[in-house]
């Protein structure tokens, strides 16, 4: 039994409506609808018809009736929100808590606003179903709507053949042998981030300053994404005010408008939500097309010098056209690619540095042994470059951070611990079924990535202690599991088909970063009570997770560096 669709009931409406004024008796009610006429009759039936239809499809059916509804669900609930307020107010960590507490076979159902039907799928079998039968689980059509606005239709959003199509054309691209290439963009303005934020710290007497740090991870995570994406300089390190740095926050960091939008999209027409006059509107009216005219200008000039062969670039546009394929895509569609990748890359990174910094302020023996480390293959981010003989300092190469193990296991147990997506959601396409369960058209399924990355069934007993030594093999090389026992439990960049790219990208640039800064910097803590990790409050609504309240750090400057030639 299925749920009843209303545009069949609405349909329904327009014969009866015809049946009743030209059949119908002339007394009675059916009477009265007749002598309304045909737009009266139909308001009338269609009014009814939409009352039993919200009575049947909100309340009935997915209380009561729908297949869903023998599985284990959460305790509470409202009969008109259901679990939603739960959701709202704790974000991803309620379903984290269901996963541990809520005795299972896989599922879990609950209900989000006017009753919803949303799954939680809760054993690698079934996650390995969701990644590998992406024809049939794709996102939410309403988060493709609202991100669309700002990235477009690039990889992160695009879905079936058009996202095999992107896949298979943009993939290269991240090659390992490019990412090499782009280490002196990464480290360039690494260096620069630093050499800005030690100015601020030795200005202070005591030579330590308090940083906000995801402010300043996304100043230099932003300058190293538009620099290695479309080669231009936003200028946010040295000027958090600069013109683009300033349009590009205003267009892509969340907000509760986001949500107010994407809830808003659940009940009207994307197009009608678009142009509300709205705050969060008019902000994306005025700042997104400011940043695709940007990369539609780089990119006419990137092929111009791929025709005049004087090009030698290697940002993410330039390399585009090396590879045949993308020459076959149209300048909206690699447009969509670029907002994409400055996107998505300045966010996840920015908050994968933020929780970094965190641990090693949790973890302080850690900070030592990074330090060490990166002391002793990284070139001092703060001593000039001499370009004719390298005598003063050499710019650092993918070879230094392929020898420093420990910073490579820390960052990854930083993105297992906390990973900068949550939980990452998925709509079925038709009705199909997974685990021997019949899921209807239309569910949400909810992937708590955080929660997976802390299962002690996949990761061990130690699941739910930060230990970076998991990555490490008995050699002290890094292994690439991290002793998790199913790789559809390692979700931070996600597996199958619409695993990320720019992994790679991703952690060479966080390596260089945490590398530069804890090398320079020791870090404290202002707030002494969140050492108790409990107490860290966490953003829920928006896209990512990052430190509800920012995190303060006294970042303190240490001698000896520079004194260490390389």
């Amino acid at each position: 039994m299925a749920a009843i669709s209303w545009r069949l009931v609405h349909l329904s409406v327009v014969p009866i409506t015809y049946a009743v004024v030209q059949y119908g008796p002339q007394s009675g009610f059916l009477g009265a609808l007749a002598r309304a006429g045909y737009f009266g009759c139909f308001y009338i039936l269609a009014s009814v018809a939409l009352a039993l239809h919200m009575i049947w499809a909100r309340f009935l059916w997915p209380i009561w009736l729908s297949p869903l509804t023998d599985l284990p669900q959460p305790k509470g609930g409202s009969w008109l929100i259901g679990h939603w307020w739960q959701l709202f107010r704790n974000g991803t960590a309620e379903s984290e808590r269901w996963l541990r507490e809520i005795e299972n076979d896989g599922f879990i159902y609950y209900r989000s606003l006017l009753n919803s039907q949303r799954i939680v799928i809760t054993t690698p079998a079934l996650v390995g179903e969701i990644c590998t039968r992406v024809d049939e689980f794709v996102k939410p059509v309403i988060a493709r709507g609202i991100a669309g606005r700002i990235l477009g239709e690039g990889l992160v959003l695009s879905e079936l053949e058009k996202h095999k199509q992107q896949r298979r054309i943009f993939l290269p691209i991240f090659a390992p042998r490019h990412i090499r290439e782009m280490f002196p963009i990464f480290w360039g303005k690494t260096r620069e981030l630093t050499q800005k934020m030690t100015q601020e710290v030795l200005s202070d007497p005591h030579r330590d300053a308090v940083f906000e740090v995801g402010h300043w991870a996304s100043r230099g995570a932003l300058d190293i994404v538009t620099m290695a994406t479309i080669g231009e300089d936003f200028g946010s390190i040295q000027d958090e005010n600069a013109t683009l740095a300033k349009t590009f926050r205003r267009a892509i960091e969340p907000s509760r408008g986001y949500i107010v939008l994407a809830m808003l999209e659940i009940w009207l027409p994307a197009w009608l939500v678009h142009i509300l006059p709205n705050k969060m509107n008019r902000t994306m009216g005025e700042s997104v097309p400011i940043l695709r005219d940007l990369c539609r200008r780089l990119l006419r000039e990137r092929r111009q010098q791929a025709l005049e062969k004087s090009s030698n670039g290697k940002d993410l546009l330039s390399l585009c056209f090396h590879y045949e394929e993308v020459a076959q895509a149209n300048e909206e569609e690699v447009i969509d690619q670029m907002t994409t990748f400055l996107a998505a890359g300045h966010e996840t990174i920015s908050v994968g540095i933020t929780w970094a910094v965190y641990m090693l302020c949790l973890y302080p023996e850690w900070q030592t042994l990074l330090r060490e480390e990166a002391r002793a293959h990284l070139p001092d981010p703060n001593a000039n470059i001499d370009h004719n003989n390298g005598s003063q300092s050499r710019m650092a190469t993918s070879a230094d951070v392929d020898n420093m193990p420990l910073i490579q296991a820390f960052i990854n147990e930083v993105l297992r611990w906390y990973p900068p997506i949550p939980q990452t959601m998925r709509e079925t396409l038709q009705d199909t079924v997974i685990g021997g369960r019949v899921i209807p058209k239309g569910t949400w399924i909810a992937l708590p990535i955080k929660g997976f990355h802390r299962d002690e069934r996949v990761w061990g007993p130690d699941a739910n202690q930060f230990n970076p030594r998991r990555w490490l093999n008995a050699d002290g090389s890094v292994n690439l599991n991290g002793g998790c026992q199913n790789k559809f439990f390692n979700l931070a960049f996600m597996q199958g088909s619409r695993s990320c790219v720019a992994q790679g990208f991703s952690k060479a640039e966080m390596a260089c970063v945490i590398g530069a800064l804890v090398g320079r910097f020791s870090f404290e803590l202002v707030d002494s009570g969140l050492l108790d990790e409990s107490k860290m409050e966490i953003a829920v609504g928006s896209l990512s997770a990052r430190p509800l309240h920012g995190l303060d750090v006294k970042f303190k400057y240490l001698d000896g560096w520079e004194e260490k030639k390389t």
